[in-house]
């Protein structure tokens, strides 16, 4: 009798395996896949899904799919975190498409200044440039799931053998940051792995359920990098906003987790929307949104739109990108929080199909950009001239930062500004400009520029909110409800660095120097053979510390 009991339970657990392999990380069954691209278990000995990934194992994953197809793939180094670990992304394509970065990378460069490219040099860019995808994971480090999904998807799509992934391969470029907070990512898996006795329990209130503060979710210094974006303030976002301005995707889905017992959430977002986002980037949405409802329903997977996860503050990895033009999306996943969580309808969410669900969006969103690449570029362009022409037409024509008595946070503005992409000049004469006379050295910004809409939302002093989203706002808390603002509503950029700075109707004429994000401080030493002591303004603290370095060396 117990012979046919371990028969059965063996059977069981073939049955279990095969499902695994064919139905949980083949998002698509019917795929083959080349064996010539080595497996996740092939290289990390493990089934995605039994374990919860280390940092260096998954670059150790990425680099043995590189090592496979060099031809295929290139590791980028785009930076270092504070505890030293590497920031990575990968780029995928074709080998044609790998050996010709560099001049798709300058058709996209040129096609993002309408201001220089006549109209039918970009309809010919349009359609020869692959559509470009741009999919980021873990910024988060306790939402554990999507780096599985990020190594799962490049493995796809390198090795997968179907005609939606070779369309993928031939009208796309993909881009895969695995890992935008590696040093959260360890923190919570030290914690974790402490916690995790002879068996995972789902059971909420187990301690590897309750790994109390600080948690994985913030970097080294405990700084929430979703929030970083156009602050800049740590190294993670130092080195990634670069790496997005140098190639501007289409495209940038930021894959996240969210309580376990809730479900899967993909865009349209809730409302409100930020009135800086354009009716089509809003309409681009739907087909995303669409596209990844098809394939969950195919699977049986349940999801939500349009609910929790709004649209207004810019400063998300799913919403600065859209400020260049881009199509900035979350993604989120109920999360495990480890191996197996227990919800509170009885049912156990394994770790396994938390990384299902992120593979499916993330080769969803490639399909959708595969086939809607000249559409997408065509909307990227249109924003960016439509950006030109309204600053040239409108109430404002310039932003105008004075020189000031906290003039190094007025420098600091300006770099954070021209870091981003935005044109920053400063003057290199005293000028007068709606009424108002200004000293060399001002700051101009022009906003008959590409990147208007990102000077609107950073530096006007209100971003407004839709009508009637406020009078329901106004209506749900006469009757004592919370609101359905996510998030932060109001950071103005002058407001928060306490500067002046004013919005002008005129475009000053005055001979400028571009500013660029790395311009240094531009000091000033008076009386240099002083022998008591030197006064630096209040204000100028980096222009201080400078100083000091100086005079300790000598």
């Amino acid at each position: 009798m117990l012979r046919g009991w371990l028969s059965v339970l063996l059977l069981l657990g073939l049955l279990i395996g095969s499902a695994r392999a064919d139905g949980v990380f083949t998002a698509w069954p019917d795929t083959r896949f080349d064996p010539a691209i080595p497996s996740f278990e092939a290289v990390l000995g493990y089934e995605p899904g039994s374990r919860i990934t280390r940092p260096d194992e998954a670059l150790r994953y990425l680099e043995a799919l590189e090592a496979a197809a060099p031809d295929r793939m290139k590791i980028i180094d785009y930076g270092t975190t504070w505890q030293g670990r590497r920031l990575v992304y990968a780029i995928i394509g074709t080998p044609q498409t790998i050996a010709n970065l560099d001049a798709i990378k300058a058709d996209i460069k040129a096609l993002s200044d309408p201001r220089s490219l006549p109209k039918a040099d970009a309809d010919a860019m349009i359609e020869r440039l692959p559509g470009t995808v741009w999919l980021s994971y873990g910024v988060h480090g306790n939402e554990i799931s999507s780096t599985e999904a990020a190594l799962l998807t490049a493995w796809h799509v390198l090795a997968g053998q179907s005609v939606q992934l070779e369309n993928i391969r031939n009208n796309t470029v993909l881009f895969i940051d695995p890992m935008q907070n590696p040093d959260g990512r360890a923190r919570f898996l030290a914690a974790y792995e402490q916690a995790l006795g002879l068996e995972p329990q789902g059971d909420r209130i187990s301690a590897e359920h309750d790994l109390g503060w600080p948690g994985g979710r913030t970097n080294h210094y405990l700084f929430d990098l979703n929030r970083d974006w156009f602050r800049i303030s740590q190294p993670e976002t130092k080195g990634r906003v670069p790496a997005l301005l140098e190639w501007l995707p289409l495209v940038m889905v930021d894959a996240h987790e969210m309580g376990g017992d809730s479900t899967y959430f993909f865009a349209p977002e809730a409302v409100p929307y930020n009135p800086h986002l354009t009716a089509s980037q809003k309409q681009n949405l739907h087909l995303f949104g669409e596209n990844h409802a098809r394939h969950f329903d195919r699977f049986g997977i349940p999801y939500f739109t349009r609910e929790i996860f709004d649209a207004f503050y810019p400063g998300y990895g799913a919403s600065w990108p859209s400020y260049y033009g881009g199509i900035a999306m979350t993604y989120e996943q109920a999360s495990s929080r480890g191996l197996v969580y227990r919800r509170y309808d009885g049912k156990d969410l394994s770790y396994a199909e938390t990384i299902r669900n992120h593979l499916i969006t993330s080769l969803s969103t490639a399909e959708v950009v595969a086939d809607n690449r000249r559409k997408l570029y065509s909307d990227f362009y249109n924003y960016r001239s439509s950006a030109i022409e309204e600053g040239r037409k409108g109430d404002v024509k310039s932003w105008l930062i004075p020189t000031q008595s906290d003039q190094a946070g007025a420098d600091e503005l300006a770099r954070l500004l021209a870091f981003q992409g935005i044109e920053v000049a400063r003057a290199s004469a005293s000028f007068r400009a709606c009424g108002v006379d200004y000293k060399a050295g001002a700051y101009v910004i022009d906003m008959a520029q590409p990147e208007k809409r990102r000077i609107s939302v950073l530096m006007n002093r209100q971003v407004p909110m839709a009508a009637d989203f406020i009078a329901d706002q106004e209506a749900r808390r006469a009757r004592n409800l919370p609101d359905e603002i996510y998030d932060t509503t109001a950071w103005s950029l002058p407001l928060m660095f306490n500067l002046e700075a004013t919005a002008c109707a005129d475009k000053p004429r005055v001979e400028t120097i571009a500013v660029a994000g790395d311009t240094p401080h531009q000091g000033r030493l008076e009386n240099p053979d002083a022998t008591v002591a030197f006064l630096a303004p209040w204000g100028e603290a980096s222009a201080a510390r400078l100083l000091s370095a100086a005079l300790r060396h000598g």
